[in-house]
């Protein structure tokens, strides 16, 4: 077997010929899979200028949400993205998530939005959360005594 040695000449003009048969620039952007070979090394994801306290410095300075994502949307986009978006606005006072049960239901309560039903399971659809917790507190009998 013999071995062949290329000189240093040889190689350039088979580098030059490799790179000729490649896909032009304009072209490879047409593909759904670009080629990478204008820069190997260049790593594929870069670290975000967006870190955390960065977005938590930038939100402090608007007072709503609103505000922040007009006048800085590339780092409003970034909290979302990446989950930070409640981290971030803690200092907003008017948005604060609302209860799940928006009304304290009281025994007083309790009766008068059950007198609007005719039978328990409209009682419990239509108010559900007074239903269970007159329900809880013991109070249904008393919420559903006009009931058939």
């Amino acid at each position: 077997m013999l071995l062949h040695w290329l000189a240093l000449t040889d190689c350039e003009e088979i580098v030059m010929q490799t790179q000729s048969t490649q896909v032009p620039i304009y072209k490879q952007f047409r593909t759904t899979k670009p080629v990478r070979n204008w820069c190997i090394t260049q790593p594929l994801a870069e670290e975000s200028y967006w870190t955390l306290e960065r977005c938590m410095e930038e939100a402090s300075h608007f007072p709503t949400r609103e505000q922040w994502e007009k006048e800085s949307p590339v780092s409003y986009g970034k909290a979302i993205k990446r989950g930070w978006l409640t981290k971030c606005t803690k200092h907003i006072k008017g948005f604060q998530r609302k209860p799940a049960v928006p009304a304290k239901w009281t025994l007083v309560r309790c009766i008068e939005v059950g007198r609007q039903c005719q039978k328990r399971t409209e009682f419990k659809k239509r108010f559900h959360y007074a239903y269970e917790r007159a329900r809880l507190k013991g109070w249904l009998e008393l919420c559903c005594a006009h009931m058939n």
